[in-house]
């Protein structure tokens, strides 16, 4: 599926992102330089690279990259923060940038569940829609139960996607999801996140209506089924 913006295509032609780039770029990051990690995307916008392989093989390849190095202590903590703030302006960046005026009509409400902090992965979903034609309401992290419940009865989104890395917060997902197919029996929901991982989207094998996102192809399959 070809969804033509003012200047930009998404998918006008099959792109690769060379290894090289992608050190190029990890290392901008690694060192903070925002102004050159710009650069790159930029250039990558203007060669019309996908926005899918921007996401996938420079902006969760690194961020998952520099999460390793922060786990083995070869990465500061002040180091992560600032990649991942650079990437979130990134992010909302290459979203304007492929965003399409020709909406669907759809809407989708994005959040993170209560203690759940990292919103990331949350933020390029929200841009995934909206380049898609959908009118995207990201909440962002650490969202209570109760206010998320109270966003969704006021803006009656088609779907509710809910972001949860950790799987130590996973009876907090299943707690959110229950709450929400009580107040909304028929909402349809989407889950994505590494708290699932591995085989633990079982879990929500006992929700109707609500679906395991693995992955940007996993996405976009699920756009592309739902609007047909």
């Amino acid at each position: 599926m070809s969804i033509v913006t003012n200047t930009i295509c998404i998918n006008p032609r099959k792109a690769m992102i060379s290894e090289a780039l992608y050190l190029y770029y990890l290392n901008a990051l690694l060192n903070g330089n925002k102004q050159q990690c710009k650069d790159i995307i930029i250039n990558q916008i203007d060669q019309k690279v996908s926005l899918k392989e921007i996401y996938k093989d420079l902006f969760q390849r690194s961020m998952y990259r520099i999460g390793q190095m922060w786990e083995k202590e070869k990465c500061s903590i002040s180091s992560e923060h600032i990649a991942t703030k650079i990437t979130e302006g990134l992010v909302d960046l290459v979203t304007n940038k492929y965003s399409t005026d020709n909406k669907n009509g759809k809407s989708v409400v994005i959040t993170c569940i209560d203690k759940e902090y990292h919103e990331l992965g949350a933020r390029m979903v929200a841009g995934f829609f909206e380049t898609h034609g959908w009118n995207s309401i990201f909440v962002g992290a650490n969202i209570p139960c109760n206010e998320i419940i109270k966003l969704i009865g006021e803006k009656k989104p088609d779907v509710v996607g809910i972001s949860s890395s950790f799987y130590i917060n996973i009876n907090r997902l299943i707690k959110l999801i229950q709450s929400l197919k009580d107040e909304f029996p028929n909402q349809e929901i989407i889950v994505g996140g590494q708290a699932l991982a591995e085989g633990r989207s079982e879990c929500l094998s006992q929700f109707p209506n609500v679906s395991y996102i693995s992955c940007l192809n996993t996405l976009e399959e699920y756009i592309q089924k739902y609007q047909s």
